[in-house]
């Protein structure tokens, strides 16, 4: 395609620039892997040429020794092909492409993955093209293994926001590569906030914004000036093209229309109580996080009343909701310090209620493990990164629920009230059985039956909890609905059968129940026209790639994505903050949008909580 052939044009020209290489952003379904396997092909013929005489290696060896990227203490480099680092459900997806778009013999293909791959550098710079995971650069950085006794002539980082994290491993094993031109690729460059391209700046080599001093005196500073040193820094590097930016040009064939429906789900009054149960609870700890991190002088001074959070001015004694607030003050009042991540994990038990009530399942045992877990924010700071804690909290981690039962002195009215809300979490309460379908298990069933089933077309559902995936696969097979699953733990090696058994027209097996992380990434599945959302995560983007996964060229009908948003919860104060976290992300791609407010404060957590 004429995109395609632009940006193959543009590498080439990049790839003569400083730095040697750049981000290929186009939007997700628009064929960057194509394009990327087209300029290997293009420049093997002089690849040879390109690796230069031994003074010129030498050279270029010292100049990255000089610069401190590489491990001291390791000579023996061999000159190598290039290597495709990306997620383990895409391995199999490149040397296919490879096999199915290059004719036979003209490139040749490793897949460097499992335990019995070769650890021999020598072999694997026999190749064109090796394609390995991040886990495993990480971990043959850690012993210097194969993949580093290569000096490789090109780099490619597949799905390259894996590595956003510029702190962690992944993204420290990905920059100690050793390479001469150096690609990322990602439909989705910035996630979450500004600093999000830091990581790419930093595998780019772009001097000498590589340094983090010198990004956060230049870039990262909060000012205008920084803003747009970042646009014009990523105008240079990075080329990005939409869907819709290439219809309009005519540069790509219209694809089918697609309607994202919002589909608003009423808890029922036995899920309600439950939900509003954690809630007052959430809202409690949180309070006294708030009241504590005063006292501290970290954040807040509260010296006067009018000035305490919105929760705290509650002063009708009459009110049931204060009673239970003051009841729960009073049993938390005198123990440990709220941590951070206990709040953290209130706000998951408010999502999965949201979906089944029966997912907070390790909150009804009473459970206390919250002193085993690792709080990920700085208790220093004002501005929490909340949404990266949240994208990375283990959802199974269980917090603090203690019982209310059983306290002297109360008032006949309280004790009612304490009773029955204690007497909402008991285990045999029939709202936590899986087998009695949730508000909205129930609305994702009924959509799936009279938009999909009823007719030719198929469906992927999306979770990002593979608990929600089985409770709605057990309702669809009760219904005689045979489905396919692809999520994390499903076998690398098995994911690309189950995709092109999915996509085969002829296959009657027509929902695939596919995780958030799972299908995140890569995967071609336009075998679906509908796309149903059942959770809505804090990350945005995460969205947009699972939605890109059925919207994308290749796709024959019109597409239909169905978001579930329970009313009156939490998921409406989400879907808020997507719009918010979209907004940043699109203000920097375009170079339309300020520094400030990439990172949720306190505010943004008192909205979460409704106070």
């Amino acid at each position: 395609m004429n995109h395609q052939k632009h940006a193959l044009a543009w590498m080439n020209w990049r790839e003569n620039q400083k730095p040697r290489g750049g981000i290929l952003a186009d939007d997700m379904g628009l064929g960057k892997t194509l394009t990327m396997i087209s300029l290997v092909l293009a420049s093997k013929n002089r690849s040879e040429q390109e690796a230069g005489p031994k003074s010129d290696d030498d050279e270029s060896d010292n100049e990255n020794e000089n610069e401190g990227w590489i491990s001291k203490g390791r000579r023996d480099y061999y000159p190598g092909g290039t290597l495709v680092v990306c997620p383990a459900s895409l391995v199999r997806q490149w040397e296919e492409e490879v096999d199915n778009k290059v004719k036979r013999h003209k490139l040749t293909v490793c897949v460097h993955h499992g335990n019995n791959r070769d650890t021999k550098p020598k072999h694997l710079r026999t190749y064109d093209i090796v394609v390995t995971t991040y886990n495993i650069v990480s971990r043959e950085q850690k012993s210097q293994g194969a993949l580093f006794g290569i000096k490789w002539q090109r780099i490619i980082l597949d799905e390259a926001h894996v590595v956003r994290n510029h702190k962690a491993q992944m993204s420290i094993s990905v920059c100690a590569l050793r390479g001469k031109y150096k690609w990322a690729l990602t439909g989705t460059p910035i996630q979450n906030k500004e600093t999000d391209a830091y990581a790419l700046v930093k595998f780019l080599r772009c001097t000498p914004f590589d340094e983090l001093a010198h990004w956060k005196k230049w870039i990262d500073n909060k000012s205008a000036g920084g803003q747009q040193r970042l646009n014009a820094l990523m105008k240079s590097l990075m080329l990005r093209r939409t869907k819709i930016m290439l219809q309009e040009r005519g540069a790509l064939q219209c694809l089918p229309e697609r309607r994202i429906e919002l589909i608003e789900v009423c808890l029922d009054k036995e899920e309600m109580n439950v939900y509003q149960k954690i809630m007052v609870y959430s809202r409690t700890l949180f309070a006294q996080f708030l009241l504590q991190r005063a006292e501290r002088n970290t954040d807040f001074m509260y010296k006067e009343d009018s000035n305490k959070p919105t929760f705290m001015q509650t002063k009708d004694p009459n009110g049931a909701y204060y009673k239970v607030h003051e009841k729960f003050t009073k049993l938390h009042r005198g123990q440990k310090d709220v941590k951070s991540h206990e709040i953290l994990v209130l706000l998951l038990r408010l999502r999965q209620i949201c979906c089944h009530p029966g997912l907070i399942d390790s909150m009804l045992d009473d459970a206390d493990n919250a002193e085993n877990m690792e709080s990920d924010s700085d208790d220093e700071k004002l501005k929490i990164d909340l949404l990266e804690q949240l994208n990375n909290l283990a959802i199974n981690d269980s917090t603090e629920n203690r019982s209310i039962e059983g306290e002297e002195g109360l008032k006949p009215d309280e004790e009612i009230i304490v009773k029955a809300s204690a007497k909402v979490l008991q285990r045999n309460n029939p709202v936590f059985n899986f087998k009695r379908p949730s508000s909205k298990i129930k609305k994702v069933l009924n959509v799936l039956k009279t938009k999909v089933l009823n007719g030719n077309d198929k469906a992927i559902v999306v979770s990002q909890w593979t608990s929600v995936l089985n409770i709605l696969k057990t309702h669809l097979e009760e219904q005689g609905c045979i489905t396919l699953s692809l999520n994390g733990t499903i076998p690398v090696k098995n994911r690309q059968e189950i995709v092109t058994q999915f996509n085969d027209a002829n296959n009657n097996k027509r929902i695939l129940l596919l995780s958030l992380t799972a299908g995140g990434v890569g995967l071609n599945l336009v075998g679906a026209n509908h796309l149903l959302m059942i959770d809505l995560h804090w990350n945005p983007q995460l969205e947009a790639q699972a939605q890109d996964r059925i919207y994308r060229v290749g796709q024959k009908k019109n597409v239909v994505i169905y978001k579930f948003m329970c009313k009156d919860t939490v998921e409406e104060r989400i879907k808020a903050l997507q719009d918010h976290k979209m907004s940043i992300a699109d203000g920097v791609l375009t170079g339309a949008r300020s520094a400030e407010g990439s990172k949720l404060t306190m505010e943004d957590l008192r909205g979460l909580f409704g106070m």
